[in-house]
């Protein structure tokens, strides 16, 4: 059935039964298990030591044991002696944290030991309390008694945290989901053993069916699952999933309205402020009609800019050029100078340059030299040098001088294209500076600072509208969401095809308990699955929330023990049989009544294996009784229990 069910799930999701079953868990929904009897929970002993402090004085020694499935009670002649104190002590040990446990008894408590059994395993609680913090071990008891620790605690938290771990585990209890929060902003919460061992306890005002949490469902689902109904389950967690995924549709729904909403009203609002922005820059057309100044000018620049870097590249090529002509014309000059001085020294001395007059030792000035070089007069006597005296040097003179007369014109034109050339680079850069002068005078003007912004703004505003052209696109579902909803239809179908008269069995029961507890006229019990109960009593349709408050116990009681009996005689319940009451004396009119309450309970609970009740009662006469002695811990006139 299990497989089958994932199967059916898998196709009508139309995913794979591996891909069905990896997002069912992610989403915490697990086929429904199968069929396996309730387990009993059993208390054994119930012992802890102290001392008391302010105005109570004395040592604390309380230790019951030998205790077994049927119906037990502590008792007293008066009530604050510490009955209640009792049980509040054995649920702090089996919630892992105190239900309404006083501070200044819980301040008391130096150690706690709470022996126990679930079927035919034996446990142990045993912690020391500093400062009102619990410290300890949970063990497993082997048939010798020797303790195996199962865990280990040391604070309030952790204390919690193991108990809830080994009850779900060991009583093989599923956590319940819920959900929690405002109707927009639901959040899913989980119910543990905390919450589930609400079922165990009779207190308080009893106005609810089940447990002492009404938000989430809860009374509904601790029903279904401790009757064994089968995918109960299952269907309280695909339910919630569904809820998430309806929870995430409809925010994803709310947000695409909320976005087109607000797509229209931006429309709206940027459609007026376009005609605006769109009139602003006509009348700044108006006063400045185009750009076509600035295009002009930009145009300019840019030719401009093109002409002085090729005015700069004549430039300093003409002046390169100028630079190598008048190199060139200094070299022949120098090689004409030099060949004419070369020739004179060494035809009349021998290649050697006279310093002074061999006669009267008169120095020859450098003047002398160069007139010798350039007009062949001797530099001592300044006699012309007959040119026959030179050997034919005058053809080569000649051609040096040709040379040097050719260089020195070449280097003089490029000298005189020079400042032809610095005129035009220089009013071309004049040029640029200004017109790039006027560019920026005219791009700072307020007429075009207008005219650009509301250009820039109409821009802006088209571009916006464009953008809200279109609706805006719905968001996809969650990937799991047909998964999901496929997951709640099945369960949902084998929940109504497997519950049978399951039902009608539990409200005939708690009809034949709640009259064995003596609720008067009680004529119909009609108890649904989201745990509402309709009543005829006394020949008038009635509620369970109108009933006297010692009706409500009685019925809460026969609700429980229904619970038990039903699911074990079907072979599905998940109930431990344990209850614990407190103080149902305080809901009686006589000791009669209660005395009547009590022996109804003996003879269920020796018709139920398993079924154990505990019971605190300020009425010991009445108790005594009832149950006898040996099932009673009796609190002497006028004195503590312990």
């Amino acid at each position: 059935m299990t497989q089958g069910w994932i199967e059916k799930v898998a196709e009508s999701a139309k995913v794979s039964v591996a891909e069905a079953a990896q997002m069912l868990s992610h989403r915490g929904i697990r086929p429904d298990r199968s069929l396996r009897p309730a387990r009993s929970l059993v208390v054994s002993r119930i012992a802890f030591t102290g001392e008391k402090k302010g105005t109570a004085t004395g040592k604390i020694a309380f230790d019951w044991s030998g205790l077994s499935s049927g119906v037990w009670a502590v008792t007293s002649h008066a009530n604050l002696v510490g009955k209640s104190s009792v049980l509040e002590v054995l649920l702090w040990c089996f919630r892992g944290e105190p239900k309404n446990l006083q501070d200044d008894v819980r301040s008391w408590l130096d150690s706690v030991v709470v022996g126990f059994e679930v079927d035919d395993q034996r446990y142990l609680i045993e912690f020391d309390v500093v400062d009102k913090v619990p410290s300890g071990t949970l063990s497993r008891l082997r048939p010798d008694g020797v303790a195996d620790a199962l865990d280990r605690f040391s604070s309030d938290p952790g204390f919690a945290a193991a108990m809830s771990r080994f009850m779900m585990d060991t009583l093989d209890l599923d956590p319940v989901p819920a959900r929690q929060g405002d109707e927009e902003d639901k959040q899913t919460v989980v119910h543990g053993w905390t919450a589930l061992s609400g079922a165990l306890y009779f207190g308080g005002d009893h106005k609810l069916l089940l447990g002492d949490v009404q938000w989430g469902g809860l009374p509904a689902r601790m029903l279904q699952m401790y009757v064994g109904l089968p995918w109960a389950s299952t269907v309280m967690q695909a339910s919630t999933a569904k809820k998430e995924v309806e929870q995430e549709l409809a925010r994803a729904t709310r947000a695409t309205s909320e976005m087109a909403a607000n797509t229209v009203q931006a429309r709206g609002r940027i459609e007026g402020e376009l005609r605006a922005a769109r009139e602003t820059l006509l009348k700044a057309v108006a006063e400045q009609a185009t750009a076509a100044e600035l295009d002009r000018l930009a145009s300019e620049i840019a030719q401009l800019s093109a002409t002085a870097l090729e005015m700069e590249q004549r430039v300093s090529t003409a002046e390169a050029e100028y630079k190598v002509l008048k190199q060139t014309a200094d070299d022949d000059e120098r090689s004409v100078r030099n060949l004419r001085e070369n020739l004179i020294a060494t035809s009349f001395f021998n290649g050697l340059q006279p310093t002074c007059c061999p006669r009267c030792d008169a120095a020859v000035t450098k003047d002398r030299v160069k007139r010798e070089s350039a007009q062949f007069n001797c530099s001592l006597c300044s006699e012309p040098i007959a040119e026959e005296q030179l050997d034919g040097a005058s053809d080569a003179i000649g051609d040096a001088e040709q040379r040097r007369d050719i260089s020195q014109a070449a280097a003089e034109r490029s000298k005189a294209e020079l400042p032809s050339l610095r005129a035009q680079l220089k009013l071309t850069r004049t040029s640029l500076q200004t017109t790039r002068d006027a560019l920026v005078a005219a791009a700072q003007s307020d007429a075009f600072v207008k005219r650009r912004d509301a250009e820039l703004e109409v821009a802006r505003l088209e571009g916006a509208l464009k953008e809200r052209q279109s609706e805006p696109t719905g968001f996809l579902p969650p990937a799991d969401a047909a998964l999901v909803e496929a997951a709640f239809t099945e369960a949902s179908s084998a929940f109504e095809s497997q519950r049978g008269d399951l039902l009608e069995r539990l409200n005939e029961e708690i009809l034949r308990l709640g009259k064995s507890f003596g609720v008067l006229r009680l004529e119909k019990v009609k108890l649904n699955w989201v745990a509402q109960m309709r009543l005829e009593k006394g020949g008038q349709p009635t509620a369970f929330s109108k009933l006297t408050a010692g009706e409500r116990l009685r019925l809460r009681i026969a609700t429980a023990i229904a619970l038990i009996r039903v699911g074990r005689e079907r072979g599905v319940g998940r109930h431990p049989g344990l209850l614990i009451v407190d103080s149902p004396g305080a809901e009686e009119t006589s000791d009669s009544d209660l005395a009547t309450l009590l022996g109804e309970l003996t003879q269920i609970a020796s018709e139920t294996p398993g079924l154990q009740i505990l019971i605190a009662s300020a009425d010991a006469p009445a108790v005594v009784s009832a149950l006898g002695k040996d099932r009673c811990r009796v609190a002497a006139a006028g004195a503590y229990l312990w």
